[in-house]
């Protein structure tokens, strides 16, 4: 009989296999041993029951929001699935709310970027908004990946490739800090030590110039995705363009933009017209 650690190690590969991201391998990876470790039992042996309590522990105990606890099932449905198992499919997914997701308006576009002053910063600030590159693709890109006014994307989510474009001032600026870099390390972008960025490390770098502009939103590499998306929407832009330039692999996930302009075309109602303002 397999051993919980060997199908742990299967369920890994199946998931690199089929395209999962490094960051959702990881997560489920912690997910499923982190059940197996509280239940105790082999993998097979552990039943429905044994999961609601790692979860309701979960809930209880780790205060996990229910985003979080809908997470979790969905990556132990997808190792018992593996085996052909469907005690995790027994097991109701919580009701979440949909968040509209955070962005920034182009006031605030233009103040962050002209709050940046150091070279590569700005220009990892700048594509992450002109491109809306995840930061896992950002951070794998080469100087090769550049073709002109687009960036082939090799790395993306599922292993897909796509083509994203960049505007001339980009352009310019990814010039002059590879000529500001001058040697000959492939990575487009790279610390001091000449290693190629983390995540974190761009996570923590966007976070910062935020705070340092006076931005009181939360701003992520995510939220300059968001805001790529959301600004290229409130241009009229295809909304299926988007989807292709996102990396998206249904245009479910695309159409959460239509409500984000809803929800700011609203306001721009409520502040502008006679009548709402009575």
């Amino acid at each position: 009989m397999m051993k919980n650690d060997d199908a742990v190690q299967s369920f890994i590969t199946d998931l690199a296999l089929r395209g999962y991201s490094k960051h959702t391998i990881k997560a489920y990876r912690l997910t499923v041993e982190r059940a197996l470790a509280f239940c105790g039992k082999h993998f097979k042996k552990v039943s429905t029951q044994d999961l609601k309590k790692f979860l309701l522990f979960l809930q209880r105990e780790k205060n996990c929001s229910l985003r979080t606890i809908h997470r979790h099932i969905n990556a132990l449905r997808t190792f018992y699935r593996l085996f052909e198992m469907d005690i995790a499919d027994k097991i109701q997914l919580p009701k979440v709310d949909k968040t509209l997701p955070t962005f920034l308006n182009y006031g605030e576009i233009e103040q962050l970027l002209d709050s940046i002053f150091n070279t590569r910063d700005l220009l990892i600030v700048r594509l992450l908004y002109a491109t809306g590159l995840r930061v896992s693709e950002l951070v794998s890109l080469n100087k090769d990946s550049i073709e002109q006014n687009s960036i082939r994307v090799r790395s993306g989510k599922g292993k897909k490739d796509r083509v994203v474009f960049v505007d001339d001032g980009t352009v310019e600026l990814m010039e002059q800090y590879i000529k500001e870099r001058g040697d000959e390390n492939p990575a487009l972008f790279v610390n001091r030590r000449g290693e190629r960025l983390s995540d974190r490390y761009v996570e923590i770098l966007v976070k910062r110039h935020a705070k340092r502009a006076g931005i009181r939103k939360k701003v992520t590499p995510h939220t300059l995705r968001h805001t790529f998306a959301t600004h290229l929407l409130q241009n009229r832009a295809n909304i299926m363009v988007i989807k292709d330039l996102l990396g998206h692999a249904s245009l479910s996930t695309t159409q959460i933009y239509t409500h984000v302009t809803d929800e700011y075309k609203k306001e721009i109602y409520e502040n502008s017209h006679p009548l709402s303002k009575s």
